[in-house]
């Protein structure tokens, strides 16, 4: 059934928010391992997969009035906490820019409608480009969206012929160093992963044999860390983004790999209630995790290593207190109210039940 959860990508998209927000906590901090750290399973690939494979499941035999209300739905979740966020940003900059009247602290007034559509990167002023670097994501997910239609006829026409061309391209893109806008590339190249998840959504990418799966990770993952080390090695994988997406899909394939073991893991209570606590927080988490940590280290400007689990400390409890106070919104914008939280809380405790008996 289209509107069915699905626990394996309830639990993989909770674990690529975990590990997206892990390395923006973490990636200001010029230490080696960070670079490292980098590597393992790039969590925005896999982020785009699983919203390509819900949006796919939910448009499965999709109408007219049935899309009319994707489209609604869709954007009444994304814009209101954006718009939150983005008021706070422009208060920033608003303050700064009154402060500090020089041109790192003056706001392009040209760009001030990225911040009400956000169709290409919203822009911050100079001083404070740290807080809205993150916000390319939602460019390309409202693109991806909007088209989500078209592309999907195309691949149940031609199956995965339109990621394969956005592949192809924004690969082009990035050996050749075609000069284009950041969206475009991003489009291209995260847009592919997205198109990707519909192979998940009608079941195709689950009848690929698990020797392909594993042999497509090892292909991939080689030729990501080659093609990153010759563009810019020892610094961080988002440097190179062909090399980010590549190693993406390779962990994507893992996963599918994986899938019968760790969708028995998702499923498990105690796993499933943890599932659930941050995918009703993720678009939360995801947009202010970055402010967190700009704040942190503007206070704690680590040099030790005691200084530095100082600072991931204080992102991280500024992290919680942000998803505290703002989270809300995103209930709202997801109509979550009371009654549906309460909903949610007894068909996990109803579940239980089932399981235990």
């Amino acid at each position: 059934m289209a509107g069915a959860r699905d626990p394996y990508l309830d639990g993989l998209r909770a674990v690529s928010v975990v590990r997206v927000i892990l390395l923006h906590l973490l990636q200001r901090v010029e230490h080696p391992f960070i670079a490292t750290f980098s590597f393992f399973m790039p969590g925005m690939p896999l982020m785009f997969f699983v919203s390509g494979a819900l949006v796919g499941k939910s448009l499965a035999n999709a109408d007219r009035a049935k899309l009319r209300r994707f489209w609604s739905e869709r954007a009444r979740r994304l814009f209101p906490p954006f718009w939150a966020f983005g008021a706070v940003v422009l208060g920033v900059c608003a303050i700064g820019a009154i402060a500090w009247p020089d041109a790192r602290h003056a706001f392009p007034w040209s760009s001030l409608w990225r911040w009400i559509l956000p169709l290409a990167g919203p822009q911050a002023s100079a001083a404070y480009d740290e807080l809205d670097w993150h916000t390319w994501f939602l460019s390309v997910l409202l693109f991806m969206l909007a088209a989500a239609p078209w592309t999907l006829a195309l691949h149940r026409r031609w199956p995965c012929s339109g990621a394969l061309a956005c592949l192809a391209a924004g690969a082009t893109i990035e050996v050749l160093r075609v000069p284009v806008p950041d969206v475009v590339r991003n489009l291209c190249l995260y847009g592919a992963a997205f198109q990707f998840g519909f192979a998940y959504a009608d079941g195709s990418a689950q009848k690929v044999p698990r020797w392909a799966l594993v042999t497509a990770f090892a292909a991939l993952a080689t030729f990501a860390v080659a093609f990153h080390a010759a563009r810019a090695p020892g610094a961080m994988l988002h440097m190179t983004p062909l090399a980010l997406v590549a190693l993406g899909f390779g962990f994507v394939a893992l996963w599918l790999a994986v899938r019968p073991v760790a969708a028995r893991v998702f499923e498990r209570a105690g796993v499933e209630r943890w599932i659930r606590v941050v995918n009703s927080r993720a678009y939360t988490i995801y947009l202010w995790g970055p402010i967190a940590n700009d704040v942190a280290l503007r206070v704690v400007r680590p040099k030790s290593g005691v200084e530095y689990a100082l600072d991931f400390a204080l992102a991280l409890a500024l992290l919680a207190g942000a998803v505290k106070v703002l989270g809300p919104i995103e209930d709202w914008a997801a109509r979550r109210g009371e009654k549906g939280r309460k909903a949610v809380v007894r068909s996990v405790e109803a579940e239980e039940v089932r399981r235990a008996a």
